[in-house]
């Protein structure tokens, strides 16, 4: 019995002793243990995972800021698109119904009226849109700059970002499209119309009106009387 005792008073003092917080731990050893300093080499990794820590922090800091920077350049852009994508549907379908359904003197009345509803839902889409391209921006835009860009580039491309120089060039950016598609245009007015024509004419010989009601029957009576 004292035997059991015993042992069970050691796995006991034992079991304690790895509870205890590390310092009261070391405490019970001698007392040259009891402050002992850290390693040289547990140093230095401290402070390898404290720097790390803060290099991370910064550059997190930096991919929101150029995240906050897209969303206030680009996310009122993306909104239109996106709101141009969702009415064109609508617009090419109800087109299509009122010519169908429409007599032709009464288009113009019916198609203002659904310019108005038209109106209507591309002013809500587009506020829905814009507001969800401002709150979604950081959440989508920081992991990717984290992954695919450094603290250095994300340091360059916000320095460009907000120069003089990127303003500049953004509000050139219209013109020089312009002055570019102008361009292309003119040198392809020539090819672009032909082709056009000659579609026109490979369609009339495919979409083929109906002969009109009593040509029919005229040619069928005529081909009996001879």
């Amino acid at each position: 019995m004292n035997r059991i005792f015993n042992r069970l008073s050691v796995a006991a003092v034992l079991a304690a002793v790895c509870a205890m917080p590390l310092g009261a731990a070391a405490q019970t050893g001698n007392g040259k243990n009891a402050h002992k300093s850290p390693t040289p080499a547990a140093s230095r990794a401290a402070a390898a995972q404290a720097g790390s820590g803060k290099s991370s922090d910064s550059k997190r800091a930096l991919a929101v800021k150029l995240a906050q920077l897209q969303q206030k350049a680009e996310g009122d852009s993306i909104a239109q698109q996106l709101t141009g994508s969702a009415v064109q549907p609508l617009v090419i379908a109800w087109s299509q119904k009122l010519d169908q359904t429409v007599p032709p003197d009464q288009q113009k009345e019916v198609r203002e009226k659904l310019d108005q509803e038209l109106k209507k839902f591309s002013d809500a889409a587009f506020k829905t849109i814009q507001e969800e391209t401002a709150r979604t921006a950081e959440e989508a835009l920081v992991p990717i700059f984290m992954e695919k860009l450094s603290e250095s580039e994300l340091k360059t491309i916000i320095a460009y970002q907000e120069s003089a120089a990127a303003a500049k060039f953004a509000a050139l950016g219209i013109d020089a499209a312009n002055a570019w598609a102008g361009q292309v245009i003119e040198r392809t007015r020539g090819p672009i119309e032909a082709g056009g024509k000659a579609f026109d004419d490979a369609a009339s010989k495919i979409v083929v009106a109906p002969p009109p009601a009593g040509s029919a029957s005229s040619a069928s009576s005529s081909n009996e009387k001879k």
